[in-house]
């Protein structure tokens, strides 16, 4: 469970009855102890120290005369480049101002009023300069996942990533914006779909995939009036349910029939989908839907669109939590588009599964060259709820502070 108060590391063996521990997490990932250390559990803590784990976590209010002056804040890599962090501050803020726009626009088409696209397309610009600036800042807003307005938000994360990777690509400024309207209204259309049917918990039945299946032509029809969406946008709308083989809808266009940036927006779009919780599933590990989506090059998806995709945003995208061959566990915190199998890292818990009172930073790039750098490759990618961690609190400029 995650502890609220301020902690710090003793050895095992001068732990006391009455302390208060923090989680102990053995190799597997098992919870093996938390808490108060009782008369009664006390013989575990010794169980454990013959197990081989030397040091533990205390609480502070275990002992009110020990301090930490830091509070816990992480310990960085004072040689890291600023311009990400610098720019994480000003993406978080577009981040929420796009979604509230997102959540304006397909509200007022929910409800059946005319819509004005003019904030969509002032966020995507606002999107567009941050990218242009740095793209990975926004970006790694994207990987945060949440299921509370999953329409809305997966709407902003589409728009953000086929930017990004359009950017990447080489687009124009010009059309990146194009790009960026399509991806955040690339759902338009299912506000016209039931919403009994949209938010349903189960499998559809073929009627209700029919209805669904017309969701990016009631897209283009919301949007047919509207002068300032561009044709590419629309492209988007129309075009990011199809599929490489043909066998995708509404129209079954297949190959070099679908434009380039339908096909990044397929990808984009089933990635977020995969990697977020719904009503009738868990969210999957970013690694395991990349896999997936890997499976499906060549007949689903562009195997170029696939690689680009992977590539930009690593094999470990940022929000993903691991462990090194050490045994420490952190979290990705920044991924280089050139060592996309060594990010950054903000390691959580040590090589004995405890959870460090000062999260530290790790270049694992800088580490893999030092001493014994075998240690610092990343071993696996593990599920963060089983160790109880909020991933959005080691992304966000709050992480940082």
């Amino acid at each position: 469970m995650e502890h609220c108060g301020i902690y710090r590391e003793i050895p095992i063996e001068d732990v006391e009855i009455g302390m208060i521990l923090g989680d102990i997490i053995d190799n597997h990932g098992h919870l093996q102890f938390n808490g108060l250390v009782t008369d009664k559990n006390i013989e575990k803590i010794q169980q454990l120290r013959q197990s081989g784990i030397t040091t533990v976590i205390i609480s502070q209010d275990s002992n009110k005369e020990e301090s930490v002056s830091d509070g816990g804040k992480p310990v960085f890599d004072t040689d890291r480049e600023d311009a990400y962090y610098m720019e994480l501050r000003k993406a978080e803020e577009v981040h929420i101002k796009t979604i509230e726009a997102a959540r304006d626009v397909l509200g007022s088409v929910r409800l059946g009023k005319r819509v004005n696209t003019k904030s969509i397309e002032r966020v995507a610009e606002e999107i567009v300069e941050s990218i242009l600036r740095n793209p990975d800042a926004l970006v790694s807003l994207a990987q945060i996942k949440g299921y509370d307005e999953y329409t809305y938000v997966h709407s902003v994360n589409v728009g953000i990533l086929i930017t990004s990777l359009a950017n990447s690509i080489g687009y124009r400024r010009d059309l990146l914006l194009d790009v960026g309207v399509g991806g955040l209204l690339h759902d338009i259309g299912k506000m016209r779909v039931p919403e009994h049917i949209l938010n349903k918990n189960g499998t559809y039945t073929q009627e209700e995939f029919s209805i669904m299946k017309k969701h990016p032509v009631h897209g283009l029809n919301i949007l047919k009036e509207s002068k300032n969406i561009s044709d590419i946008s629309k492209i988007i709308i129309a075009q990011h349910h199809e599929r490489f083989n043909g066998k995708g809808y509404p129209k079954g266009v297949y190959g070099k029939q679908i434009h380039e940036a339908a096909l990044i927006a397929a990808v984009a779009d089933v990635y977020d989908a995969m990697t977020t919780d719904r009503v009738y599933r868990a969210a999957w590990l970013p690694q395991r839907a990349l896999a997936m989506i890997f499976k499906g090059a060549d007949t689903e998806y562009s195997r170029r669109i696939v690689e680009l995709f992977t590539r930009h945003l690593g094999i470990y995208p940022v929000g993903s939590f691991v462990k090194l061959v050490s045994g420490e566990m952190g979290v990705v915190v920044r991924v280089d588009k050139g060592q996309i199998l060594a990010p950054d890292i903000l390691v959580l818990f040590s090589k004995n599964g405890l959870r460090l009172t000062q999260p530290v930073e790790y270049n694992l790039v800088k580490k893999q060259k030092e001493a014994h750098g075998e240690l610092y490759r990343i071993e696996s990618s593990l599920n963060p709820k089983s160790f109880n961690i909020d991933i959005s609190k080691y992304v966000h400029t709050s992480a940082f502070e």
